[in-house]
């Protein structure tokens, strides 16, 4: 959001003084909330330009699971094997960091351990979940190789994945930022973020300024907007999803990633049918920060009901949604401080898997920022280059 002069009203701010600023109401904002009330001594306040989880926390599927983008054989020849490795861990904890909040604050969000299926939809992707498997048993992975459709509609076979779940994205992202007991200011964009040596870090906001010693910025897709340092280095992806109605009875009882995760899909816990994905038929179509579903892709996700599962085309369809992914490069989050703004740290391009990555990714950034630790395979220090000048820069 830009302000102009005529719109501003600089005497009428209120002032704020705080330790650690977030911007952002998603998984990660809200989970840096909730690891910073777990330290001594730190005024915390979360701002964001619209509502707690109104962004793609609020518009994903709400799937929970282990990995990334790339099946585990793909991952090791692109990244090698420790860093697949590593990455699969650290999902892997963000699962078990999840179970453990559900378990201490109340499951008030529908937080289901069903497990996954990764549905092989060709015998060339077949075989790649058949080497992933191998793989990631010798590595220690809890997984099952199935040679036959589970399903039995016309999948090749699958790899079944235990602990993976489902969850009411919103609902978590709420109950988290709630758990936190932080100030929260929603519906207050950013304006503006002042750095100098003098006067240190602040925000401005249309309603106050905000002086603090560390910025936590967890705006994920929508990070170059407030700060050109990520233009050339975080994307935004549009992703979308149809629910149907209730339907009569149970088809599906785990959540579902097939097509390489080009399409996935689950049933919900009143029986309505959610199947997103299918921008592999319109990926030059799907980018930008407009959000808004299109006639083209949905009916491409209609077809894909019925031919797959008949039962849910015939229920009509009650929600239509999008929601903006943040994509990097090389399709790994990223994590550190920005290189021309001390005290600004950022964990954005979640790559479409912001619920497997939010909760671990969180307490990594508040990590980074107040203890030094290396963010490891995420770290930003692999894209560093000659930056733009910042606009964050006073």
């Amino acid at each position: 959001m830009t302000l102009s002069l005529w719109l501003d009203k600089p005497s009428g701010k209120d002032r704020l003084e705080i330790d650690i600023a977030i911007i952002g109401g998603g998984i990660v904002g809200a989970g840096c909330a909730y690891w910073l009330s777990q330290r001594k001594n730190i005024k915390a306040a979360l701002f964001d330009a619209g509502q707690i989880a109104s962004g793609a926390s609020g518009r994903n599927a709400g799937f929970l699971l282990r990995g990334m983008h790339s099946y585990y054989n793909q991952a090791i020849k692109e990244y090698g094997r420790q860093i697949s490795k590593e990455v699969f861990q650290f999902t892997e904890e963000n699962q078990r960091l999840i179970a453990e909040f559900a378990e201490k604050h109340g499951n008030s969000f529908e937080y289901d351990r069903s497990g996954s299926y990764l549905l092989a939809c060709s015998v060339e992707e077949l075989q790649n979940l058949d080497q992933s498997a191998e793989l990631m048993l010798e590595d220690g992975f809890e997984v099952t190789y199935l040679k036959s459709d589970p399903l039995e509609r016309g999948y090749y076979g699958a790899l079944l994945n235990p602990g993976d779940a489902g969850l009411h994205p919103a609902k978590f992202v709420r109950a988290v930022a709630e758990a936190s007991g932080i100030a929260i200011y929603d519906n207050e964009p950013i304006i503006r973020i002042d750095n100098n040596q003098q006067s240190g870090l602040s925000l401005i906001t249309p309603k106050r300024i905000v002086s603090c010693q560390k910025i936590l910025l967890c705006t994920n897709a929508y990070a170059p907007l407030l700060e050109p340092w990520f233009t050339d280095k975080v994307r935004p992806v549009r992703g979308q999803i149809l629910v149907t109605k209730p339907l009569k009875k149970k088809i599906l009882d785990k959540v579902c990633y097939a097509n390489y995760g080009w399409e996935y899909f689950r049933q919900l816990p009143d029986n309505r049918f959610l199947l997103g994905g299918c921008r592999e038929l319109h990926i030059e179509d799907e980018v930008g920060y407009t959000d808004q579903v299109t006639p083209q892709l949905q009916a491409s996700l209609e077809d894909y009901l019925k031919e797959r599962f008949p039962e849910a085309a015939g229920a009509s369809v009650d929600y239509r949604w999008s929601g903006i992914m943040g994509f990097s490069d090389d399709s790994l989050p990223i994590v550190g401080e920005l290189p021309d703004n001390p005290g600004i740290y950022f964990a954005v391009a979640c790559n479409g898997h912001g619920m497997g990555y939010g909760i671990n990714m969180s307490r990594l950034l508040t990590e980074v920022a107040l203890d030094g630790k290396d963010a490891g395979p995420f770290s930003a220090k692999r894209l560093l280059s000659p930056c733009t000048p910042s606009k964050l820069s006073s």
